[in-house]
């Protein structure tokens, strides 16, 4: 067997070229894994002030669980975290179905106006979602839906649709329609290659949608603020800022604490669907 003598300058430049990638790779993730960390370390604190960023200051000395004590035991943090479920798994059963009835017609159905209607869905996903308070409080006033679990999740679940079938629309276009109709050639119904065909392909963009719209409804504090008015409705976001805020101060160790314990709930959903995840991610990439 002959072996092929390596040329050294090569070997070098690929030794330097791996060098700087995994130097740049440790780089970028030192600024993802780093606020991740000192939100950690300043929910252990015992100063409730935000401490200046320094390297002893990175390695905690006293570790105390007193915020956490406080959040878990002297406030009703459990009746908040129900609230917060609720209206976002409420929240969540609509904008999924709304968004994928509505992507799959603007994908699969030869509709007038088609590319109008498409159009004025992808220009309303600019609009931040805040500037709808208003309008939104004066309408579901007037129909007695404010200070109510559905009010909150019909008006969640309109954001979210909208952005969501837009989603499903992309998704579903890049699904070729030969799988649908060589199903259908083998003997299946329309809804029949629906149900065993297309929906089990649909998986990662229902469970992206299903994400953003539980994240939207969880983590929402201004129209939550605005509808709820009852403290037994109270959800995470109004508790995290009740107990953070006080007498314009904000205790830093209490919102660290909170947020961390805020975050359980997504880390979970973010573990259970990362496999359909990361083919949405992939797929963002591909045309």
């Amino acid at each position: 067997m002959i072996r092929q003598k390596v040329n050294p300058k090569y070997l070098i430049l690929k030794l330097i070229r791996l060098a700087i990638s995994y130097a740049l790779l440790i780089i970028v993730a030192a600024f993802a894994v780093f606020p991740i960390y000192y939100i950690i370390i300043t929910s252990l604190s015992p100063i409730p002030t935000l401490a200046s960023v320094s390297l002893k200051s990175l390695i905690p000395t006293t570790v105390t669980l007193e915020a956490y004590n406080g959040i878990l035991f002297h406030e009703p943090f459990l009746l908040w975290l129900r609230n917060s479920l609720i209206l976002a798994s409420g929240t969540v059963a609509i904008s999924v179905i709304v968004a994928f009835v509505s992507g799959l017609g603007l994908s699969r159905l030869n509709i007038s106006m088609k590319k109008v209607l498409i159009i004025t869905i992808y220009v309303m996903t600019f609009f931040p979602f805040t500037v709808t308070v208003i309008p939104l409080y004066l309408m579901f006033s007037t129909l007695h839906l404010v200070n109510t679990y559905y009010g909150l999740i019909i008006a969640y679940s309109g954001g979210n649709s909208v952005f969501g079938a837009y989603l499903v629309k992309i998704f579903l276009d890049n699904i070729p329609r030969d799988y649908e109709e060589a199903a259908m050639i083998d003997g299946l119904s329309r809804f029949g290659a629906f149900t065993r065909i297309l929906l089990p392909m649909s998986k990662p963009i229902i469970a992206f949608v299903s994400l953003l719209s539980f994240m939207g409804a969880y983590t929402d504090y201004a129209l939550a603020n605005v509808f709820i008015s009852s403290g037994n409705m109270w959800t995470l976001t109004l508790g995290m800022y009740y107990l953070a805020i006080t007498n314009r101060s904000t205790l830093y160790n209490v919102f660290a604490a909170f947020s961390v314990l805020m975050g359980i709930p997504i880390f979970i959903i973010f573990i259970v669907f990362q496999k359909y995840l990361t083919k949405v991610y992939s797929l963002s990439g591909t045309k």
